[in-house]
């Protein structure tokens, strides 16, 4: 197990979405039977399910002079093994740093060009999502107590949990249906409360309205998937369901949480104690012809 950062600097904190990243990729390959190529200039992931997270490059330290021979190479890597699409990561640690606008010269399309063809409701600028983190100590509980009556969260136990998670993701972000029934697959693959993450479902007077998915890695916690139905946003929601599982990931032990915020999400998680690090993460999306 990666030991949990007990003291970060700012910088440290800056990187820290990356590093839970890499471990996050990490345990899908290893959890799903899939393949991981680590490298000191590019590593790779590739595995089963119908989604571009389960299928990417990270950790690119590259000579100005190596960049597009990777870029052929990494291609050549995933169209040999069939696979339909994968996102390219960057971030503060990305060399060269005009690796994106490369990516995007040979047709990859940055976060803000997504919107268009895999993620209609997720909004993001061509920088890429904010990186946010926070001292879980000084989150502000009290936000549990400003959602409607009726209203709870609950980790995902069961197959209908599943598919109601998977419902509402599809639903708030207007991604396509098999984008959300790749997390559907992943967990049903590995047993539903053995996966390397954990997720959740708030209910409102009983119907699921809200997702969350909670990883530790790289000695952080992290959480990703955040979504709120758009009949049940404006009502503290969106809040609650990012702020419980970080609250038990801080009972676990962990003094740091991390994660990168959609442009909607950015006040929300500011509200509920986060604080905007200055670096971006962005990715790229490769897809096959």
């Amino acid at each position: 197990m990666e030991a949990i950062v007990q003291e970060a600097t700012n910088e440290d904190l800056a990187r820290a979405a990356d590093a839970n990243l890499a471990a996050l990729f990490r345990a899908m390959a290893q959890s799903l039977g899939g393949e991981l190529a680590r490298g000191d200039r590019v590593s790779r992931h590739l595995a089963f399910p119908t989604n571009p997270m389960f299928k990417g490059v990270w950790g690119s330290r590259l000579a100005d002079a190596d960049v597009e021979r990777t870029i052929d190479e990494t291609i050549d890597w995933f169209r040999s093994r069939g696979a339909p699409f994968f996102f390219w990561w960057t971030g503060p640690d990305t060399e060269p740093a005009d690796l994106g606008a490369r990516l995007e010269r040979r047709g990859l399309l940055s976060m803000e060009g997504q919107q268009a063809v895999l993620a209609h409701g997720i909004k993001q600028t061509a920088a890429g999502a904010p990186v946010m983190a926070t001292e879980l100590s000084a989150l502000d509980e009290a936000v549990l107590d400003r959602v409607p009556a009726g209203f709870s969260i609950h980790e995902v136990a069961d197959d209908t949990d599943l598919s109601e998670f998977k419902r509402v993701f599809v639903e708030t972000y207007g991604i396509p249906d098999w984008a959300g029934q790749a997390w559907v697959d992943a967990t049903t693959a590995i047993g539903i409360g053995k996966t390397p993450w954990r997720m959740y479902v708030g209910r409102l007077e009983g119907e699921a309205v809200a997702t969350n998915m909670l990883f530790h890695g790289g000695g952080y916690a992290s959480i990703y998937a955040v979504a709120t139905s758009p009949r049940a946003q404006g009502k503290g929601i969106g809040a609650a369901i990012s702020l419980m599982p970080l609250l038990a990931a801080r009972d676990a032990g962990y003094r740091y949480g991390v994660l990168f915020s959609t442009e909607m999400g950015f006040r929300v998680y500011e509200r509920i104690g986060f604080r905007d690090t200055g670096a971006r993460v962005n990715r790229y999306l490769w897809r096959a012809e």
